[in-house]
């Protein structure tokens, strides 16, 4: 018999064929025996390895079950000859290297070490292969499970690691390059930080002739290295790194200079060399990824030419000069020529932009021009730059330029040289130039930022705190150095404490200063520098990106800053594009626009500083009520009810709004804007001005719907609670009575139907003081749902049925349908089936006829349909109206209906004996649960899931779901 764990866990007999272990105790109690081969297995050790901490009362007794079921697996005609033996509280598994393959690789693993240390290469390749060959996967994947197994395959995983090392630093010994590469490749990948094996891979890689191969993987380890640690390989790596590319020269292509390979000087005698740059920023962390690509294109693997022009752009405090200092150290060898640096002044406070002639000048007397010969014709200055550049190699590095003008007499640079700048400012008209454009720090690498600067031991007494830290700092370098830096200079301060300071967003900017450095004055510069400006768009921009600070939204399109500015949408446009120039806001390339958080708290602060209190309100205003009537067209189209109907909670609005056409642009549209909808309608309501706040409620309400038919819960639950506070507060009865209404139908999405009652009753009481039956038939309406819940059928019945009479005296079709849907209902619950049928197939027949949102009614009726056609017997018509019901929810787009139609099918297809198709309804019914978080279905789909399971056609329990109005 051989046992098999070094990959999953196989048994096979005296003949080779697999004894099957069916259950996954009995494998994991097999593996934790043969762990132990060969050594005596504790009552405890094996009950640790099977459940843990939370073993069963019956621990023993079950282990001994499972022993006996083992014994007989492995040997049914004789199970006391199977090789587990009990000794006094232990059992014991005796085998040798042929029985089990750990054995056998731990035996060849200790023969190589052994050939090793005799100096016997040969035989110790041949062992090495020889125990590695018996690995198939990863160690027993199929009885995992508990603590000890899954500590156990890790530490197999490791010695197998280990071994594959040993084994690669014998075939480098044997300069066996190629035979070792596909190996080394395979464990590298799936462990890219461990650095002996990516050092014996970059080996391999260059031994096998693949130069640029081997530099690539370090490459790739340099910034996995980075990505979790925040610091670079160790020096062992980075000097073998060095050492693979110094190792070949490559000779470039013919120029028009001195013949010389790529990296080699063209100086000599007296012509200067200048080494300008400023000191590699020893703090500095991040930005792997760039760092990579910004290597690639100044130092090429290959030994090719770099690249022309390389310009890394981002907005203000993006840690763009930290990162084009910390790359041209890490280029300059390749640069032997020199190393020109000037600081441009683009965003330095208090200091002028440098002149295009003065960074000439500066650069041509470094190169050895006297100071008289220096041209004062910028064109004549750039033909002498460009002549002295030629046949040399020089790297120009450019800090802070303030725009293309002021760079672009330098950026024509003969082949071989480079120009790296950065800017605040695109580079998208230079020819020949790649960007490099930087956003947001990774939370790891503004937690290793942080934790250099202030502290390891302090960032790591409270990890929640300093993600929160890095959260609030918004991933922006300069905000998370300032951060780092007041807590280096308060040793008493917890990190917790910088946080709570932070947290008061009209403090946050404030507080992230640190001596001459702050985020205020960074994202001032560039504000000043559009206000200032002559250019008529760039005052336009200053103005959108003061709007942007008025409304607190995700992201923003053209239109809607159109709103807010009382300009046209193109117009916006335009002033939005250069802000994206700038990297003031960033743009996504769909239309939607975003601020980081500290520039939109930035913006907020100059539009206070700026603008009057009138004119914030009515920026706002006008952006609430152009949201309000995009929302009314949006429902118009989709054919959203009119029940209920939009209330406008005491406003008017007259504004014209985007051209939606189609049922799909306006649900695309409604999809983008959700977020942005939700925020707007919570920020008015907060307003102080009463049509500020008005206008938030009637937003809330036009779009409610919309998130119920999506099955947005939570969205649902924040903005009914706050249209209700806002009622009160207005002490707007009306606009309490609808809010009342809302609150009960997010309460009965979230499975909270006794929750909802009482608001519903205030509803109806609110409704019949303002003489409102619309109002009061809706109340009706959803207290019949919210009865259905409870099964409280007969007052469901009640209320149904005066909805219904209210709808016929008011001529309210829609509110009949409806009223109908529940009386079937109800019939049904209380097991008059024939009744539940009639009344179900009128109102089906009503709809057909004079329902104007047929789709959505259609879909109710047939769903009740359904369930009648279920608890007659008659599973064939039940699925036929459940599928119908379901293309009916489709075309009305009420998303959250799904997953309960879904439900139906799978029961209806069941009881059909279409098991495979019943599965498939099943599953996707439960992943829209999972999707929109609903709670009232999960015992459904247990008990439809066992069905499914026995397949024996029992009836499960009814579906319950009774969709709202």
């Amino acid at each position: 018999m051989t046992f098999l764990m070094l990959g999953g866990l196989e048994v096979r007999n005296s003949e080779g064929r697999l004894i099957p272990i069916p259950r996954l105790k009995q494998r994991q109690l097999l593996v934790a025996l043969l762990l132990k081969a060969n050594t005596p297995a504790s009552f405890e050790y094996l009950t640790d390895a099977l459940w843990g901490d939370d073993p069963p009362a019956s621990a023993e007794q079950n282990l001994k079950t499972y022993v006996h079921t083992l014994r007989r697996l492995l040997s049914p005609d004789a199970p006391r000859s199977a090789p587990i033996e009990t000794q006094a509280n232990t059992y014991l598994v005796t085998l040798g290297e042929d029985d089990l393959d750990l054995l056998a690789f731990r035996e060849h693993v200790r023969r190589g070490r052994r050939a090793t240390q005799d100096h016997q290469a040969e035989a110790a390749h041949h062992h090495y292969q020889r125990a590695l060959d018996l690995w198939r996967g990863d160690p027993f994947t199929n009885a995992r499970g508990t603590r000890v197994l899954n500590d156990a395959a890790a530490g197999l995983g490791e010695e197998r690691l280990t071994a594959l090392e040993e084994f690669s630093a014998i075939r480098l010994d044997l300069e066996r390059y190629a035979e070792a590469v596909p190996d080394l490749r395979a464990a590298a990948g799936a462990n890219p930080t461990r650095e002996r094996l990516w050092g014996q891979l970059m080996l391999a890689l260059h031994g096998a002739g693949d130069r640029a191969a081997a530099l690539h993987a370090y490459e790739r380890l340099a910034k996995a290295v980075m990505e979790r640690t925040g610091l670079e390989p160790s020096p062992t790596l980075r000097d073998l790194h060095r050492r693979i590319i110094s190792s070949t020269e490559v000779a470039r292509p013919a120029s028009p200079g001195p013949e010389r390979s790529a990296g080699t000087s063209a100086t000599a005698g007296n012509v200067p060399v200048p080494r300008q740059l400023p000191r590699d920023p020893g703090g500095f962390v991040g930005r792997a990824e760039e760092l990579v690509r910004l290597r690639s294109l100044l130092s090429p693997w290959d030994g090719g030419l770099p690249h022309h022009v390389v310009a890394i752009t981002g907005p203000p405090g993006a840690g763009k000069s930290a990162l084009t200092i910390r790359a041209a150290h890490a280029v300059r060898d390749r640069f032997p020529d020199g190393q020109l640096y000037a600081n441009l002044h683009g965003a330095t406070p208090g200091l002028r932009p440098l002149e295009p002639l003065e960074v000439l000048g500066r650069f041509l007397r470094a190169l050895g021009v006297a100071p008289q010969a220096v041209p004062t014709d910028v064109d004549e200055a750039a033909a002498l730059w460009r002549s002295l550049l030629d046949g040399r190699n020089v790297l120009v590095v450019l800090d802070d330029a303030v725009d293309l003008p002021q760079v672009r007499p330098l950026l024509s640079v003969p082949e071989g040289n480079t120009v790296l700048v950065n800017s605040r400012r695109t580079f998208a008209l230079v020819d020949d130039c790649v960007h490099v454009p930087l956003g947001r720090l990774r939370n790891v690498e503004a937690t290793a930022m942080l934790a250099k600067l202030s502290g390891a031991e302090r960032t790591g007494r409270d990890p929640e705190a300093t993600t929160r830290l890095v959260e609030l700092c918004g991933g922006l370098p300069l905000a998370v150095a300032v951060a780092g830096a007041r807590l280096a200079n308060r040793p008493r301060w917890e990190v917790a404490d910088l946080v709570e300071r932070l947290r008061d967003e009209r403090r946050r900017l404030r507080e992230l200063e640190a001596g001459d450095i702050a985020v205020r004055s960074s994202l001032g510069v560039s504000y000043d520098l559009l206000t200032g400006s002559a250019d008529h768009l760039d005052r336009e921009a200053a103005r959108a990106l003061r709007a942007l600070g008025v409304l607190r939204v995700p992201d923003v399109t053209p239109h809607v800053v159109g709103a807010l500015l009382d300009v046209p949408a193109d117009e916006a446009e335009r002033a939005l594009e250069r802000l994206a120039d700038g990297h003031l806001v960033e743009a996504d390339g769909a239309g939607r626009y975003r601020l980081h958080d500290l520039v939109r708290l930035f913006a907020s602060e100059q539009a206070l500083h700026r603008e009057t209190r009138k004119t914030l309100d009515e920026m706002l205003n006008r952006a609430l009520e152009f949201y309000i009537s995009v929302v009314c067209l949006a429902a118009r189209i989709l054919q959203h009810p009119r029940y209920p109907r939009w209330t406008s909670a005491g406003v008017t609005v007259d504004v014209t709004p985007l051209p939606l056409v189609s049922p799909d642009e306006a649900h695309e549209w409604l999809e983008h804007e959700r977020v942005a909808l939700v925020a707007a309608a919570s920020q008015a309501m907060a307003a102080a001005g009463e049509r500020t706040a008005r206008l938030g409620v009637a937003l809330a309400f036009a779009f409610y719907w919309f998130l119920y038919y999506s099955g947005a819960s939570s969205d649902l639950s924040l903005i009914s609670r706050q249209t209700l506070e806002t009622g009160r507060r207005l002490y707007d009865h009306d606009i309490k009575a609808n809010a009342h209404n809302y609150v009960a139908v997010a309460l009965e999405m979230n499975n909270r139907a006794a929750e909802a009652v009482p608001h519903l009753q205030r509803q109806l009481d609110l409704c019949r003081q303002l003489s409102d039956p619309h109002g009061e038939q809706k109340a009706l309406g959803s207290l019949a749902v919210i009865y259905s819940y409870q099964e409280r059928y007969e007052e469901m019945l009640h209320c149904a049925e005066e909805q219904l009479r209210v709808s016929k005296a008011i001529g309210h079709r829609s509110g009949e349908h409806y009223a109908m849907a529940y009386i079937g209902l109800a019939h049904h619950r209380l097991g008059r089936l024939d009744q539940a049928l009639a009344v179900l197939n009128d109102a089906l027949d009503k709809i057909r006829k004079d329902d104007d949102i047929r789709s959505y009614h259609e879909a109710i009726v047939l769903e009740k349909l359904g369930e009648v056609h279920v608890d007659r017997g008659d599973p064939a018509s039940a699925k036929t109206c459940y599928e119908n019901a379901l293309t009916c929810a489709r075309t009305a787009k009420v998303g959250v209906a799904e997953p309960y139609l879904l439900l139906g099918l799978a029961r209806a297809s069941r009881l059909l004996g279409e098991i495979d198709e019943a599965a498939d309804h099943l599953e996707r019914s439960a992943a829209g649960v999972r999707e929109m978080g609903i709670k009232d279905l999960d015992r459904q789909l247990a008990e439809e899931e066992a069905a499914l399971r026995e397949a024996r056609g029992e009836e499960a329990a009814p579906v319950r779901r009774v969709m709202t109005p």
